[in-house]
Formats: C-alpha cells, structure tokens, sequence
C-alpha cells in the first residue's frame, strides 16, 4: 500500500505545530486564571488595605503610537518590519478595600503578553490564504512560534520527569529509593523514602529533619497506634517482617511527640506551641503538597508514603523491577503553554510583591491612594520579554527561547519540533543519550545534533502529537460512576 497519499491526506486537516498553537490556547484560557486564584488577594504591609484581583484577560494585540494613539490593526510583519514584539494586552479586574470597605473597583492595564501566531488571540487565525497575503503574511506559514523585538523565538519543547509518579531506583549503597516529584503550582518537591540495607525507613522532603524515620512521620500525620499503621500496608509476612523492624527502633509514643520531634529540628530552640506549629506547617506545605496543604490531606498523604515504602520493600526483595527514568512513560514534554505558564507565574508574582510595595510606599509618603497610582505594567512586561529575548528561563533552564532559522522551509520546522533535555550536556550520560525502545513512533531517532549535545535535543517524528493537559476530575466522575470509593 502506498503510504504517501495518507500521511498528506493527514496534513490537509492537521498542522506540524497543532500541539504549539493548542498548548498555548489552553495556557491563555485555562491556566492565566488558575494562576490569578493562586494570587488573588494582595495584602501590604499598612494590614488594613487590600486588593482582590480577578477576571484575567489578554487582548488582541494592538499597537500604541508615539503620540499616544492607540491602533488595534496591528499585524505579525509590522512587529518584524519595525522591531516590535507582538504582544497582546493584559487586563485584570481590582478591588481595593479600606478596612473591609470598597474604595476603588478598575479594570486595570496590567501588562503585555507575546502573542503566539496563528493562536486564538492572533489576528492571523482563521483566516484564509487570500485575507493572510493582504496582510503580509505567508500563507504557508504555520505560526507556532512569537515575534519579540522583531525576531522570530520559537520555544523549545523541554523534556521532563513526570510530576506525582513514584519511581523506584536503587543507590550504589544498596538502598532502595522511592521518589516522586510532587507539583503543586510553582512549587515542586522532591519525596523520597528510603530503605536502607538493615530494613529501616528514611524520609527526606523539602524543609524535612536531615535524618526523619518512616514511622515518626506516619504518627505526626495521625496513623498513632501499631495496628493503624500495620494495617495500612499489605498483609504479607515479607512487608511486616521490616514493619515489625521499624516499630522497635521507634522512640516516640504519641502524636504530639512525634510533631516536636521534627519541630525541634525545624525550630530549633522555640518553645513547644511554636515548635508543634511550624513541624505542622512544614507537614502540610513542603510533604506531598499534589495530595493537598490542609489539616484534612494528612492521612492521605500517610498512606501514599505507604504506598511508596511497600514498593520499596518489594524491589528489595526482588518481588517488581526498578523503574526506567529513560522509558518515555516517566517522561512528559512541556511545550510552549506549558513553559509561558512558568513564566507568567513567576512575572506575575513579582508584580504582586510590587503592588505591595508601590501601596507602602504611597500610604506612608501619605499620597491619595487609587488603584491606577500603585500599577506599574512593567512590573510583568519586562520579566516576560527579557525571557523570550535571552531564552534565560525559570529554574536556570538556557536556550529555551531559541532565534528561528529561515534558511529553508524545513529548518523552522525542525526548530519548532526540536525537544531539549535538562541534563548537563558536559557529562557521559550513555543510557540518557541512548535511542530507547519507547521512543518508537514519537522521536526521530536520526534527527540529533554530533557533539556533547547528542541524544539530549531530539526531534519529535513527523506523525507524533503531543497532548495539552486534562482535568482529573473528568477522570474521576468516571470512577466514582464505576463505584470506586475516593478517599
């Protein structure tokens, strides 16, 4: 069978950049607004002011003149042609309240937001070959990419180990880690739990004591009798041969001895209320926060460290494999939504702490406060733009915004396509380097640059698609429909 005429066929409906375009819609859609509710109350210094911000929304981009006119004509090739970036309009509703009193309600210009061509806030989307050649464009063209000071960046898509899944390795000490990177917003952290060679349990968390058993942790989270924690893991005589191990060595008998235990490590040298609510505080914040950071998330998150200690056990004695950190199922690709919420959440957390400085510095100069005094668009303008520009990215990634090639029609292609691994490029790292079984059908296992950089940037395969992220709520009116019980 002739395979050519299916794959056109398949490009006549589909885009080489679907997966760009589709990532940053949901960013702009979905995500901008989650990030506003992370942020939503802004709370100064002066405690009896404070503004609530709400109702995010980014514009199509517009131009705003020399002499101050504003035009909203303006296209992708005036940005190339006089250096602009094309950039939409952030708007944002405010509420300022003077001891519970509304004193000022604006819709506020907050900032600009690079606009990504052929998205749903660019003039480009939806139209047809001859309106797009009226505009100066390429009707060819696939957009998937943004114009900063009139170059073309394209993001690089950056592959990553997968948040919230636990995997199993063992050390060069013989002792079996069991990780996750637990995400939570900006947050991630790094959960482990170790079983050393003689049976007993290790926890390290961010903000954790350096050396903090299993079954301490397990009783300051509320599993306090023997039985509570022995019939939380399996009923199997290998499991609770290294339980029985644990609860020998452990020397604290209740709860809240269990909590001063890691507050005395937290809080070194407070006295015994402060101590309990800081050890309580770091349980809730910094351990597990994707199971939740309340009171109520305490006893799940016991049992999914009960979980992640009986793999442990089971790789000890051969009884599952260790997990592959190469086998792309353990991998997930943040593409260009994905990677300008990182950054927006960070620009956009620095114009939070402005506003609660330019308020300070307003009411103690003792000057009229509103609302358009204490803005200061660029506040999140410039961090976003100097980001794309630099291609200096959050968590010290480099070469994430990367100058697009328009040397032939095929190398903008490659370049939007291209997937960057975060490992250091100066190091062996044979097996990371190596084409691994799982990348059949989704990475070009030819397309890799000679050099330290190879098998590190890959390129994804002509027929690969990438999926944006879901609710899991969907997943779990399914399941409660099925009559699974969720805890």
């Amino acid at each position: 069978m002739e395979k050519w005429p299916l794959i056109k066929s398949y490009f006549d409906q589909a885009s080489f950049v679907d997966q760009e375009i589709a990532s940053f819609n949901q960013f702009v859609d979905e995500k901008l607004p989650e990030i506003v509710k992370e942020n939503d109350t802004v709370i100064p210094k002066i405690e009896e002011v404070k503004i609530e911000l709400s109702d995010i929304e980014v514009l199509k981009p517009r131009i705003v003149e020399a002499d101050g006119s504003p035009r909203t004509d303006f296209y992708p090739m005036e940005a190339r042609i006089r250096n602009r970036t094309y950039s939409g309009p952030i708007f944002i509703t405010m509420k300022m309240l003077r001891r519970n009193v509304e004193q000022d309600v604006r819709r506020a210009y907050i900032g600009e937001l690079p606009i990504m061509l052929k998205s749903n806030r660019c003039w480009l989307n939806g139209k047809n070959a001859e309106e797009l050649i009226e505009m100066g464009e390429d009707p060819m063209d696939f957009g998937g990419y943004f114009v900063v000071n009139g170059s073309e960046k394209a993001l690089m898509t950056q592959e990553v180990l997968s948040s919230d899944r636990v995997l199993i390795s063992t050390s060069a000490t013989e002792d079996v880690i069991s990780e996750v990177i637990s995400t939570k917003g900006a947050f991630k952290g790094r959960v482990r739990v170790i079983r050393k060679k003689d049976g007993s349990f290790d926890v390290k968390f961010p903000s954790s004591p350096r050396k903090l058993s299993l079954f301490t942790l397990l009783k300051a989270l509320g599993l306090e009798s023997q039985k509570q924690i022995m019939d939380a893991f399996p009923d199997d005589k290998i499991v609770k041969n290294d339980l029985l191990l644990n609860w020998e060595e452990l020397d604290v008998k209740k709860q809240e001895e269990a909590l001063d235990k890691i507050g005395k490590s937290v809080a070194p040298g407070q006295i015994i209320d402060y101590r309990l609510k800081r050890a309580q505080e770091v349980i809730d914040g910094f351990l597990l926060p994707h199971i939740g950071q309340d009171k109520e998330d305490r006893i799940a998150k016991a049992h999914y460290l009960v979980m992640m200690a009986t793999k442990s056990i089971e790789q000890a004695y051969d009884l599952r494999d260790e997990d592959d950190k190469d086998h792309y199922a353990n991998k997930r690709l943040e593409l260009s939504g994905k990677l300008m919420e990182h950054l927006f959440r960070y620009a956009f957390k620095y114009f939070a702490k402005d506003l609660k400085f330019q308020i300070d510095r307003t009411i103690t100069r003792r000057r009229k406060l509103n609302i358009s005094t204490v803005v200061r668009p660029d506040a999140i303008t410039e961090r976003i733009r100097f980001a794309m520009a630099t291609g200096n990215w959050i968590g010290r990634a480099t070469g994430v915004s990367k100058f697009m090639d328009r040397v032939n029609y095929l190398s903008p292609l490659t370049d939007i396509r291209k997937v960057k691994s975060p490992l250091n490029k100066n190091r062996e790292l044979y097996e990371a380097r190596d084409v691994h079984g799982t990348h059949w059908g989704r990475l070009g296992p030819i397309e890799t640059p000679d050099g330290p950089q190879c098998g590190l940037v890959k390129n994804l395969s002509l027929l690969a698609k990438v999926t944006t992220d879901a609710s899991e709520k969907n997943v779990e009116k399914i399941l409660e429909k099925q009559g699974v019980k969720l805890e």
